[in-house]
């Protein structure tokens, strides 16, 4: 049951998002850059519906291929990539995408966003604190080896 609150998590986040680079695989499995897309509609929480006019000759006369969808979106702390199997419509434009499995990247929740800001700010200053302890420790007073004790 978790598990399903947590994939509807990333895909209310991708939903957020609402935009993504696609790429298609071709016959050697070389990732090619498709299309900027600027609005995803859902169909349910793994198919998405998206308008594409260029597709590469080899995948136009596949109908059916290996696809990635990178989403992110200047200002916005986390990334998706989607990986699918895409459905193209070359006669109307159209590419259906169907979600297998998706990685996230960056803060998701607002709580680890905020932590993360914190250790940003206070990783400097942590590293000030034990340079300056370390400083500060080699003026300690040494002790000193008496030097009849050093012959022995």
């Amino acid at each position: 049951m978790e598990h399903q609150s947590v994939e509807n998590l990333l895909i209310n986040k991708v939903k957020e998002i609402d935009q993504a680079t696609f790429f298609c695989f071709n016959e050697s499995s070389h990732k090619l850059p498709v299309a900027l897309v600027k609005h995803l509609d859902f169909e349910n929480d793994t198919t998405i519906r998206f308008n594409c006019s260029y597709l590469p000759l080899t995948e136009q006369s596949w109908d059916v291929f290996g696809g990635e969808l990178h989403c992110y979106k200047k200002g916005m702390p986390f990334s998706f990539v989607l990986h699918g199997i895409a459905v193209s419509d070359v006669a109307a434009g159209q590419i259906t995408f169907t979600i297998k499995n998706i990685e996230s990247f960056g803060a998701i929740n607002v709580e680890e966003n905020n932590q993360s800001v914190l250790s940003l700010i206070a990783r400097p200053y942590k590293y000030i604190v034990q340079m300056s302890s370390a400083f500060i420790g080699g003026f300690k007073k040494k002790e000193v080896m008496p030097l009849n004790n050093a012959a022995a």
